[in-house]
């Protein structure tokens, strides 16, 4: 008989743990994100920093043309060119990534 009882018991425990196991995990899994919601965040970042990226390549490549054109004529700068394309490019990326750092980071 005893037996029997302590049977019922770990049979009724576990039947109690296992319909309540559902709501105790609930939570937990209601906090993680989702794979989409994930994705769309690191697409979101990409996306950033490929607009900050063209940002400053666009501002480098226009001081890298004016500094050509007002300085050396019309791509007539010998050496320099190549360098002042350099300047101009690491210039505008740095304006760019921080206009963008600026705009998103806040």
């Amino acid at each position: 008989m005893n037996a029997r009882l302590c049977k019922r018991s770990a049979v009724a425990g576990s039947a109690l743990i296992l319909a309540l196991a559902p709501l105790g995990l609930q939570p937990v899994a209601a906090a993680a994100a989702t794979p989409s919601q994930t994705h769309a965040s690191a697409v979101e970042s990409q996306r950033d920093f490929q607009r900050g990226f063209r940002d400053g390549f666009r501002d480098g490549y226009q001081d890298a043309r004016n500094d050509c054109r007002t300085h050396r004529g019309y791509g007539h700068g010998g050496s320099h060119a190549n360098s002042d394309y350099a300047r101009g490019y690491s210039s505008g990326y740095s304006a760019g990534f921080a206009r963008a750092e600026a705009r998103y980071c806040r």
